[in-house]
């Protein structure tokens, strides 16, 4: 739909579905109203789509490499550009005496003066164990869980604002309260090849990723002999990816990996292009029992 990959990725942001759903005690906007959101800003990513890659880049504020930071870069410029809202605070710090508790990630307030308490994240798990149990899945560096990641935005996070210490950040902002909270979790699921597809509790679908060990990746190019490949450089891991040629050296699988990585498989279209039909994570060899 885009072919500036900051534009594409700024509309994966506003209009992929989040994770999960009916997540109790997770605040979540609704399906229209998710929709509305996005579709509000639309004419503010085909802006960008007219410009360089490097324009874009600077004019959302992309720094760095961490996938977490470009995602909130990309929240903060669509909740900047919502017509009528006002973006009053981002990442603002809560602090107790002289321990921080915290940070809120987004204070935005509409045009009829409601506040919104935003917190956000976008993750990648892999699956290794009992498919229905958030903890069995598991973040590709294996330091990151889906139960632990749920739970603090849950029990910790979005409580922060309801707390008298919370209310006291608030009011530096100007702000006397919260009259709604928003809990946004995007990514992906990712189960081993070979395995059927599954899901967490509460997960929106099933996991629509994969992920096998470098020790397959011969029987891997062999099962998809039409396929190109290409390495998800952080932090553009986002949204689908499109491709307009391959050169003869290029899309091919890779004959080492060392540490996880995120790859694209593309197909051909009528169009000429080549569009990514599937996210993969290629891991070491070893990496299922690692603990």
């Amino acid at each position: 739909m885009f072919t500036n990959p900051i534009a594409r990725d700024l509309w994966w942001v506003a209009s992929s579905p989040d994770l999960m759903r009916d997540v109790p005690r997770f605040p979540q906007l609704d399906e229209v109203e998710a929709e509305a959101r996005a579709n509000a800003i639309l004419l503010q990513v085909r802006k960008l789509d007219d410009l360089s890659t490097e324009a874009a880049a600077a004019e959302v504020g992309v720094e760095g490499w961490r996938v977490g930071l470009y995602f909130e870069a990309l929240v903060a410029y669509w909740l900047r550009h919502l017509p009528g809202w006002s973006l009053l605070a981002t990442n603002h710090p809560v602090r107790e005496e002289k321990r921080t508790l915290g940070a809120f990630d987004f204070i935005v307030q509409s045009t009829a003066g409601e506040v919104e308490h935003w917190e956000v994240a976008v993750k990648f798990y892999l699956l290794r164990g009992d498919a229905a149990q958030w903890r069995s899945w598991i973040g590709p560096n294996q330091r990151d869980r889906l139960d632990k990641k749920l739970n603090r935005m849950r029990d910790h996070q979005l409580r922060l604002s309801r707390r008298d210490v919370g209310l006291q950040a608030l009011e530096s902002l100007g702000v006397s309260g919260v009259n709604r909270h928003v809990a946004m979790v995007k990514g992906c699921f990712f189960t081993e090849w070979g395995d059927p597809s599954a899901a967490p509790e509460y997960a929106r679908c099933e996991a629509e990723g994969r992920w096998v060990e470098m020790t397959k990746l011969v029987a891997l190019g062999e099962a998809f002999p039409s396929s190109r490949w290409v390495r998800r450089d952080k932090p553009y891991w986002l949204a689908p990816l499109r491709c307009p040629v391959f050169a003869d050296d290029q899309g091919h699988l890779p004959d080492e990996v060392r540490r996880p990585e995120m790859w694209s498989r593309l197909e051909p279209r009528s169009d000429g292009e080549w569009h990514e039909v599937q996210r993969w994570f290629f891991v070491p060899e070893g990496w299922k029992t690692r603990r």
